[in-house]
């Protein structure tokens, strides 16, 4: 029984490390920022994190954010979901219904695809967006930098 315990703990511990290396071995790689009339072109993963669950309102430039979230049942919105929030598709979703709820952000943009997420963050003045694995080429105006 102790070593199964300990057997538990062990493999916690390994991948908890692993998800984090992966982290930032794949965050700028799997993972692209747009956004359309935002203020600068480099965030902080951190920063991006944070205007991505809500606690931006507007822009510098008085443009107000509106988050575009690709997330279906699928392997690239649980890695969306995953990257950005540290929680499922269920549970981010949940998360955002609970912020309109309270009042403190307008409900997201939630579309399918990638191609999607572009005509969105495309139509919408300080709009940000998610891609996942997208292989598309992107307008170099919609394209945020993400630094270290």
């Amino acid at each position: 029984m102790q070593c199964t315990k300990l057997y538990i703990i062990l493999v916690t511990v390994l991948l908890l490390c692993t998800s984090n290396s992966c982290f930032s071995q794949n965050y700028s790689s799997r993972i692209s920022v747009v956004g359309n009339s935002f203020d600068t072109k480099e965030y902080t993963k951190k920063e991006i994190r944070s205007i991505l669950k809500g606690d931006l309102n507007n822009w510098n430039n008085g443009n107000r954010v509106i988050v575009v979230l690709a997330l279906d049942i699928d392997e690239k919105s649980e890695h969306i979901a995953q990257e950005i929030y540290s929680k499922s598709v269920k549970a981010v979703k949940k998360y955002w219904l609970g912020l309109v709820f309270q009042g403190r952000f307008e409900a997201p943009i939630f579309v399918s695809t990638n191609e999607e997420v572009l005509d969105a963050v495309n139509r919408n003045k300080g709009a940000i967006g998610v891609l996942a694995d997208y292989k598309g080429n992107l307008n170099a105006n919609l394209l945020l930098n993400i630094i270290e």
